[in-house]
């Protein structure tokens, strides 16, 4: 099934104990992982992805693109000011997805011909994770999804109160961190939001076109 509740986990970041947090945010519903931390820490990454096996649920690590292909990750995720996709591209093994965020149609171009097996698109809300003051304006993620060849991950300050916007702009995913992170109850916000994802997507039935739906993302 198409993956549709993406975790950004920095432990520095949880309200509890940063372990027990992902946990219950993987038994909540979230179903994609990306291990997001300023320096490499390898056994950090590692413990990440044990955790998350254990339930199915592949890692991507984020800006470390060497660690990701070393310890065999699912992929690994690059921004704008990072390693070059095309370069991180190389560094990853056969089969190994790459992620790449993009703040534009011309960045989700690149990307993709970059090599980006998705794309993170945002920030859709201002968000103190990441530092933007702004979202994107009305409009500008459907027509990053109808531009795009490849899965788009709506992101940026993205909560139970207003993911229904990017429902209704055409998007059947969303990428989170302080909603889940931040939350005295990250099982019961990973699954209110999983929740609210589904009921809105059900409501917006109609419209004629949203993202494209990747088997493994």
């Amino acid at each position: 099934m198409p993956r549709t509740l993406y975790l950004l986990f920095t432990p520095s970041l949880c309200a509890a104990e940063p372990w027990t947090t992902l946990r219950e945010a993987i038994a909540g519903g979230v179903d994609l992982v990306q291990w997001r931390t300023p320096q490499p820490d390898r056994d950090g990454a590692l413990r990440c992805i044990e955790i998350c096996g254990e339930r199915g649920v592949p890692v991507i690590v984020n800006d470390h693109v060497e660690l990701a292909a070393r310890l065999g990750a699912y992929g690994a995720h690059v921004g704008q000011g990072d390693l070059p996709a095309r370069r991180a591209r190389r560094l990853l093994r056969p089969g190994q997805f790459l992620g790449v965020s993009t703040h534009d149609l011309e960045q989700i171009a690149r990307a993709t011909a970059d090599g980006a097996d998705h794309v993170g698109f945002g920030p859709m809300f201002a968000t103190k994770t990441k530092g933007y003051a702004t979202g994107q304006p009305d409009g500008a993620l459907r027509a990053a999804l109808e531009q795009s060849l490849v899965p788009v991950w709506p992101i940026g300050g993205i909560s139970g109160a207003n993911v229904s916007r990017v429902v209704r702009e055409g998007a059947r995913r969303a990428a989170v961190a302080s909603a889940i992170l931040h939350a005295p109850d990250p099982r019961r916000a990973a699954a209110e939001l999983r929740a609210a994802l589904a009921v809105e997507v059900a409501h917006c039935a109609t419209i004629a076109r949203v993202d494209p739906v990747a088997p493994d993302v």
